[in-house]
Protein backbone atom coordinates (compact mmCIF):
# COMPACT_ATOMS: atom_id res chain seq x y z
CA UNK A 1 0.00 0.00 0.00
CA UNK A 2 1.11 3.55 -0.71
CA UNK A 3 2.23 5.29 2.44
CA UNK A 4 0.39 8.56 3.23
CA UNK A 5 2.37 11.79 3.41
CA UNK A 6 0.64 12.81 6.64
CA UNK A 7 -1.65 11.31 9.29
CA UNK A 8 -4.29 13.36 11.10
CA UNK A 9 -5.10 12.00 14.56
CA UNK A 10 -8.58 13.29 15.40
CA UNK A 11 -10.05 13.35 18.90
CA UNK A 12 -13.77 13.53 18.13
CA UNK A 13 -16.05 15.11 20.73
CA UNK A 14 -19.23 17.14 20.89
CA UNK A 15 -22.26 18.22 22.84
CA UNK A 16 -24.66 15.58 24.13
CA UNK A 17 -27.30 16.10 21.40
CA UNK A 18 -24.74 15.04 18.80
CA UNK A 19 -23.51 12.03 20.78
CA UNK A 20 -24.50 9.48 18.13
CA UNK A 21 -23.02 11.63 15.37
CA UNK A 22 -19.71 11.81 17.27
CA UNK A 23 -19.46 8.02 17.29
CA UNK A 24 -20.45 7.77 13.62
CA UNK A 25 -17.90 10.40 12.54
CA UNK A 26 -15.08 8.54 14.29
CA UNK A 27 -16.16 5.22 12.78
CA UNK A 28 -16.36 6.69 9.26
CA UNK A 29 -12.95 8.33 9.53
CA UNK A 30 -11.40 5.04 10.63
CA UNK A 31 -13.22 2.91 8.05
CA UNK A 32 -12.22 5.22 5.22
CA UNK A 33 -8.65 5.31 6.52
CA UNK A 34 -8.50 1.51 6.32
CA UNK A 35 -9.55 1.53 2.67
CA UNK A 36 -7.89 4.60 1.19
CA UNK A 37 -6.26 7.94 1.82
CA UNK A 38 -7.53 11.40 0.97
CA UNK A 39 -5.70 13.45 -1.63
CA UNK A 40 -5.12 17.02 -0.51
CA UNK A 41 -2.65 19.71 -1.45
CA UNK A 42 0.74 18.62 -0.14
CA UNK A 43 0.19 14.89 -0.56
CA UNK A 44 -1.97 12.02 0.63
CA UNK A 45 -3.59 12.31 4.07
CA UNK A 46 -4.87 9.52 6.25
CA UNK A 47 -7.26 10.06 9.15
CA UNK A 48 -7.36 8.15 12.43
CA UNK A 49 -10.00 8.93 15.04
CA UNK A 50 -10.79 8.18 18.67
CA UNK A 51 -13.64 9.25 20.93
CA UNK A 52 -12.19 10.29 24.33
CA UNK A 53 -14.27 10.07 27.48
CA UNK A 54 -14.39 11.98 30.75
CA UNK A 55 -16.17 9.45 32.94
CA UNK A 56 -18.96 9.26 34.03
CA UNK A 57 -20.01 11.27 30.95
CA UNK A 58 -20.74 9.30 27.80
CA UNK A 59 -17.95 8.84 25.22
CA UNK A 60 -17.21 12.11 23.45
CA UNK A 61 -19.58 14.13 25.62
CA UNK A 62 -18.29 17.49 26.81
CA UNK A 63 -19.82 20.00 29.19
CA UNK A 64 -18.93 23.64 29.67
CA UNK A 65 -17.06 22.72 32.86
CA UNK A 66 -16.04 19.11 32.09
CA UNK A 67 -13.96 17.77 29.22
CA UNK A 68 -11.42 14.99 28.54
CA UNK A 69 -7.86 16.09 29.30
CA UNK A 70 -4.35 14.95 28.46
CA UNK A 71 -5.20 14.30 24.81
CA UNK A 72 -1.87 15.67 23.59
CA UNK A 73 0.04 13.11 25.70
CA UNK A 74 -2.27 10.19 24.88
CA UNK A 75 -0.88 7.00 23.30
CA UNK A 76 -3.04 7.37 20.22
CA UNK A 77 -2.19 4.00 18.65
CA UNK A 78 -3.18 2.24 21.85
CA UNK A 79 -6.37 4.29 22.11
CA UNK A 80 -7.37 3.16 18.61
CA UNK A 81 -7.57 -0.45 19.78
CA UNK A 82 -10.64 -2.09 21.24
CA UNK A 83 -10.35 -3.53 24.77
CA UNK A 84 -9.93 -7.01 23.29
CA UNK A 85 -7.25 -5.85 20.85
CA UNK A 86 -5.51 -4.02 23.67
CA UNK A 87 -5.37 -7.19 25.76
CA UNK A 88 -3.99 -9.13 22.79
CA UNK A 89 -1.39 -6.46 22.20
CA UNK A 90 -0.26 -6.66 25.83
CA UNK A 91 0.04 -10.44 25.55
CA UNK A 92 2.13 -10.14 22.39
CA UNK A 93 4.32 -7.49 24.01
CA UNK A 94 4.84 -9.70 27.05
CA UNK A 95 5.71 -12.69 24.85
CA UNK A 96 8.20 -10.64 22.87
CA UNK A 97 9.68 -8.92 25.91
CA UNK A 98 12.81 -11.04 25.74
CA UNK A 99 13.44 -10.40 22.06
CA UNK A 100 16.11 -7.85 21.21
CA UNK A 101 15.20 -4.63 19.42
CA UNK A 102 11.50 -5.35 19.51
CA UNK A 103 9.51 -2.42 18.18
CA UNK A 104 5.78 -2.19 18.98
CA UNK A 105 3.51 -2.20 15.97
CA UNK A 106 2.72 1.26 14.64
CA UNK A 107 5.53 3.00 16.53
CA UNK A 108 8.25 2.74 13.86
CA UNK A 109 7.08 5.08 11.14
CA UNK A 110 8.44 8.38 9.95
CA UNK A 111 5.11 9.69 8.73
CA UNK A 112 4.35 13.18 10.10
CA UNK A 113 1.38 13.17 12.47
CA UNK A 114 -0.82 16.00 13.60
CA UNK A 115 -3.26 15.66 16.46
CA UNK A 116 -6.41 17.79 16.49
CA UNK A 117 -9.73 18.04 18.28
CA UNK A 118 -12.78 17.69 16.03
CA UNK A 119 -15.81 19.05 17.84
CA UNK A 120 -19.47 18.75 16.78
CA UNK A 121 -21.57 21.61 18.13
CA UNK A 122 -23.63 24.59 17.04
CA UNK A 123 -21.80 26.88 19.49
CA UNK A 124 -18.39 27.06 21.16
CA UNK A 125 -19.17 27.20 24.90
CA UNK A 126 -18.65 23.46 25.43
CA UNK A 127 -15.75 23.40 23.00
CA UNK A 128 -14.00 26.01 25.13
CA UNK A 129 -13.86 23.51 28.00
CA UNK A 130 -12.01 21.08 25.73
CA UNK A 131 -9.65 23.84 24.59
CA UNK A 132 -8.93 24.84 28.20
CA UNK A 133 -8.21 21.19 29.08
CA UNK A 134 -6.02 20.67 26.00
CA UNK A 135 -4.45 24.06 25.22
CA UNK A 136 -1.75 22.74 22.88
CA UNK A 137 -4.11 21.03 20.41
CA UNK A 138 -5.75 22.63 17.39
CA UNK A 139 -9.53 22.79 17.66
CA UNK A 140 -11.84 22.33 14.67
CA UNK A 141 -15.58 22.84 15.12
CA UNK A 142 -18.16 21.41 12.73
CA UNK A 143 -21.63 22.95 12.94
CA UNK A 144 -24.17 20.33 11.75
CA UNK A 145 -26.79 23.02 11.12
CA UNK A 146 -24.78 25.45 8.98
CA UNK A 147 -22.53 22.64 7.72
CA UNK A 148 -19.42 24.73 8.27
CA UNK A 149 -16.00 23.69 9.58
CA UNK A 150 -14.06 26.38 11.43
CA UNK A 151 -10.82 26.52 13.37
CA UNK A 152 -11.42 27.90 16.86
CA UNK A 153 -8.96 29.55 19.23
CA UNK A 154 -9.01 30.32 22.94
CA UNK A 155 -6.88 32.85 24.82
CA UNK A 156 -5.66 30.44 27.47
CA UNK A 157 -2.79 32.63 28.63
CA UNK A 158 -5.09 35.64 29.08
CA UNK A 159 -7.66 33.55 30.95
CA UNK A 160 -5.05 32.18 33.34
CA UNK A 161 -3.65 35.67 33.91
CA UNK A 162 -7.12 36.98 34.86
CA UNK A 163 -7.77 34.06 37.19
CA UNK A 164 -4.28 34.36 38.69
CA UNK A 165 -4.96 38.04 39.42
CA UNK A 166 -8.25 37.13 41.12
CA UNK A 167 -6.55 34.47 43.23
CA UNK A 168 -3.73 36.81 44.22
CA UNK A 169 -6.26 39.53 45.12
CA UNK A 170 -8.00 37.10 47.48
CA UNK A 171 -4.68 36.03 49.01
CA UNK A 172 -3.70 39.67 49.56
CA UNK A 173 -7.06 40.50 51.13
CA UNK A 174 -6.77 37.53 53.49
CA UNK A 175 -3.11 38.16 54.32
CA UNK A 176 -1.75 34.95 52.84
CA UNK A 177 1.91 35.28 51.86
CA UNK A 178 3.51 31.88 51.26
CA UNK A 179 2.00 30.30 48.09
CA UNK A 180 2.82 26.80 49.28
CA UNK A 181 2.01 27.23 52.95
CA UNK A 182 -0.54 24.73 54.17
CA UNK A 183 -2.76 25.52 57.09
CA UNK A 184 -3.97 22.88 59.49
CA UNK A 185 -5.34 20.19 57.23
CA UNK A 186 -8.84 19.10 58.07
CA UNK A 187 -9.99 15.51 58.16
CA UNK A 188 -13.40 14.57 56.87
CA UNK A 189 -16.12 12.34 58.17
CA UNK A 190 -19.74 12.15 57.10
CA UNK A 191 -22.18 13.71 59.54
CA UNK A 192 -24.99 11.66 61.00
CA UNK A 193 -28.38 12.50 59.58
CA UNK A 194 -29.46 14.09 56.35
CA UNK A 195 -30.49 17.50 57.63
CA UNK A 196 -28.26 19.47 55.26
CA UNK A 197 -29.83 22.84 56.00
CA UNK A 198 -29.22 22.62 59.76
CA UNK A 199 -25.69 21.31 59.21
CA UNK A 200 -24.70 24.08 56.83
CA UNK A 201 -26.25 26.85 58.89
CA UNK A 202 -24.96 25.68 62.28
CA UNK A 203 -23.12 28.35 64.34
CA UNK A 204 -19.50 28.81 63.39
CA UNK A 205 -17.05 27.49 65.97
CA UNK A 206 -14.07 29.55 67.07
CA UNK A 207 -10.74 28.68 65.48
CA UNK A 208 -7.35 28.73 67.09
CA UNK A 209 -5.13 31.76 66.47
CA UNK A 210 -2.57 29.56 64.73
CA UNK A 211 -5.03 28.76 61.95
CA UNK A 212 -5.77 32.40 61.16
CA UNK A 213 -4.05 34.32 58.38
CA UNK A 214 -0.94 35.85 59.98
CA UNK A 215 -1.73 39.49 59.13
CA UNK A 216 -5.45 39.41 60.04
CA UNK A 217 -6.19 41.54 63.07
CA UNK A 218 -9.92 41.33 62.39
CA UNK A 219 -11.52 38.27 60.94
CA UNK A 220 -12.32 38.55 57.24
CA UNK A 221 -15.58 37.38 55.70
CA UNK A 222 -15.90 35.41 52.47
CA UNK A 223 -19.21 34.66 50.84
CA UNK A 224 -20.13 31.19 49.57
CA UNK A 225 -22.72 31.01 46.82
CA UNK A 226 -24.68 27.77 46.43
CA UNK A 227 -26.27 27.65 43.00
CA UNK A 228 -29.91 26.58 43.01
CA UNK A 229 -30.29 26.19 39.25
CA UNK A 230 -30.89 22.49 38.59
CA UNK A 231 -28.26 20.38 40.35
CA UNK A 232 -25.36 22.82 39.94
CA UNK A 233 -25.01 23.51 43.65
CA UNK A 234 -23.61 20.60 45.67
CA UNK A 235 -24.07 21.00 49.47
CA UNK A 236 -21.14 18.64 50.11
CA UNK A 237 -18.74 20.92 48.21
CA UNK A 238 -20.17 23.92 50.05
CA UNK A 239 -19.47 22.18 53.35
CA UNK A 240 -15.87 21.45 52.35
CA UNK A 241 -15.27 25.07 51.39
CA UNK A 242 -16.94 26.39 54.51
CA UNK A 243 -14.85 24.15 56.75
CA UNK A 244 -11.65 25.07 54.87
CA UNK A 245 -12.35 28.77 55.39
CA UNK A 246 -13.24 28.30 59.04
CA UNK A 247 -10.03 26.35 59.62
CA UNK A 248 -8.14 29.46 58.47
CA UNK A 249 -10.09 31.76 60.78
CA UNK A 250 -12.25 33.23 58.02
CA UNK A 251 -15.93 33.91 58.58
CA UNK A 252 -18.41 32.85 55.94
CA UNK A 253 -21.73 34.08 54.66
CA UNK A 254 -23.80 31.57 52.69
CA UNK A 255 -26.11 32.78 49.92
CA UNK A 256 -28.37 30.68 47.71
CA UNK A 257 -28.81 32.08 44.20
CA UNK A 258 -30.26 30.77 40.96
CA UNK A 259 -28.33 33.38 38.97
CA UNK A 260 -25.26 35.42 39.93
CA UNK A 261 -25.41 39.09 38.93
CA UNK A 262 -22.66 41.70 39.51
CA UNK A 263 -25.11 44.22 40.99
CA UNK A 264 -26.47 41.71 43.48
CA UNK A 265 -22.99 40.72 44.69
CA UNK A 266 -21.98 44.38 44.88
CA UNK A 267 -24.92 45.03 47.19
CA UNK A 268 -24.08 42.00 49.36
CA UNK A 269 -20.38 42.87 49.49
CA UNK A 270 -20.79 46.40 50.85
CA UNK A 271 -19.81 47.16 54.48
CA UNK A 272 -22.69 46.89 56.90
CA UNK A 273 -24.26 49.86 58.71
CA UNK A 274 -23.05 48.41 62.03
CA UNK A 275 -19.44 48.83 60.98
CA UNK A 276 -18.77 45.43 59.45
CA UNK A 277 -16.18 45.27 56.68
CA UNK A 278 -18.45 43.40 54.27
CA UNK A 279 -17.53 40.45 52.07
CA UNK A 280 -13.97 40.63 50.71
CA UNK A 281 -14.43 37.84 48.14
CA UNK A 282 -16.80 35.10 47.00
CA UNK A 283 -16.51 31.46 46.04
CA UNK A 284 -19.35 30.02 44.02
CA UNK A 285 -20.53 26.41 43.94
CA UNK A 286 -22.52 26.59 40.73
CA UNK A 287 -20.52 26.48 37.50
CA UNK A 288 -16.74 27.05 37.35
CA UNK A 289 -17.19 28.87 34.04
CA UNK A 290 -19.01 31.67 35.85
CA UNK A 291 -15.70 32.56 37.48
CA UNK A 292 -13.56 31.84 34.43
CA UNK A 293 -15.72 33.78 31.95
CA UNK A 294 -17.22 36.53 34.11
CA UNK A 295 -15.27 36.66 37.39
CA UNK A 296 -13.28 39.76 36.41
CA UNK A 297 -16.48 41.78 35.93
CA UNK A 298 -17.47 41.66 39.61
CA UNK A 299 -16.60 44.30 42.22
CA UNK A 300 -14.75 41.70 44.33
CA UNK A 301 -13.11 38.43 43.22
CA UNK A 302 -15.44 35.50 42.57
CA UNK A 303 -13.49 32.24 42.69
CA UNK A 304 -14.43 28.72 41.69
CA UNK A 305 -13.94 25.93 44.28
CA UNK A 306 -10.73 24.84 42.53
CA UNK A 307 -9.36 28.37 42.65
CA UNK A 308 -10.05 28.61 46.37
CA UNK A 309 -7.96 25.48 46.93
CA UNK A 310 -5.19 27.07 44.84
CA UNK A 311 -5.42 30.29 46.86
CA UNK A 312 -4.82 28.37 50.10
CA UNK A 313 -2.04 26.21 48.63
CA UNK A 314 -4.15 23.06 49.01
CA UNK A 315 -3.59 21.87 45.43
CA UNK A 316 -0.44 19.78 45.08
CA UNK A 317 0.49 21.15 41.65
CA UNK A 318 -0.45 24.77 42.34
CA UNK A 319 3.20 25.81 41.91
CA UNK A 320 3.19 24.27 38.42
CA UNK A 321 0.06 26.19 37.48
CA UNK A 322 2.02 29.43 37.75
CA UNK A 323 5.77 29.27 37.29
CA UNK A 324 8.17 32.18 37.64
CA UNK A 325 10.84 33.07 35.16
CA UNK A 326 14.16 32.89 37.01
CA UNK A 327 15.63 36.06 35.48
CA UNK A 328 12.65 38.42 35.49
CA UNK A 329 10.59 37.00 38.33
CA UNK A 330 7.50 37.52 36.19
CA UNK A 331 4.85 34.78 36.15
CA UNK A 332 4.79 32.72 32.97
CA UNK A 333 2.26 30.17 31.78
CA UNK A 334 3.18 26.60 30.92
CA UNK A 335 0.46 25.35 28.60
CA UNK A 336 1.39 21.73 29.34
CA UNK A 337 -0.08 22.22 32.82
CA UNK A 338 -3.81 22.39 32.18
CA UNK A 339 -6.40 24.36 34.07
CA UNK A 340 -8.74 21.50 35.10
CA UNK A 341 -12.15 21.13 33.52
CA UNK A 342 -13.24 18.30 35.82
CA UNK A 343 -16.31 19.51 37.73
CA UNK A 344 -18.31 16.38 36.85
CA UNK A 345 -15.53 13.80 36.43
CA UNK A 346 -14.72 10.92 38.73
CA UNK A 347 -11.01 11.75 38.62
CA UNK A 348 -11.28 15.30 39.98
CA UNK A 349 -10.20 16.77 43.30
CA UNK A 350 -12.24 17.76 46.39
CA UNK A 351 -13.72 20.69 44.45
CA UNK A 352 -15.59 18.31 42.09
CA UNK A 353 -18.98 16.61 42.30
CA UNK A 354 -17.81 12.98 42.26
CA UNK A 355 -14.87 13.28 44.66
CA UNK A 356 -15.31 10.71 47.44
CA UNK A 357 -18.48 11.56 49.40
CA UNK A 358 -19.30 14.64 47.30
CA UNK A 359 -21.25 12.32 44.99
CA UNK A 360 -23.71 11.65 47.81
CA UNK A 361 -24.31 15.40 48.14
CA UNK A 362 -24.12 15.09 51.92
CA UNK A 363 -22.54 17.56 54.28
CA UNK A 364 -19.24 16.55 55.87
CA UNK A 365 -18.03 17.41 59.34
CA UNK A 366 -14.44 18.65 59.54
CA UNK A 367 -14.46 19.53 63.21
CA UNK A 368 -14.40 23.28 62.53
Amino acid sequence: DERPARIIEACVMGTVQFRSAVIEVAQRLNSEADSSTSSLEGGEIKFQAIVPQAKPLSPGETLGCTAPSGLAQLDFQDALLSPRERRERKKQAAAAAGAANTVPEGSNDSIPRERVMLFLADGRFHLEAAMISNPTLRALRYDPYSKTLTEERYETVKMKRLRREAIMAVRKSLGISDPLQRGGRVTSSVQDGDDIANSVLQPQQQCSLSSRPPSSANRKTMGIILGTLGRQGNPAILSRLRSLLHSRGIQTMIVLLSEIFPKKLEMLSKPTSSGGSGVCAWVQVACPRLSIDWGHYFCVPVLSPFELYVAFGEVENAALWVAEEEKTGEPVDDLTDQYPMDFYTKSGGPWTNYYESNAKRKVLSYGV
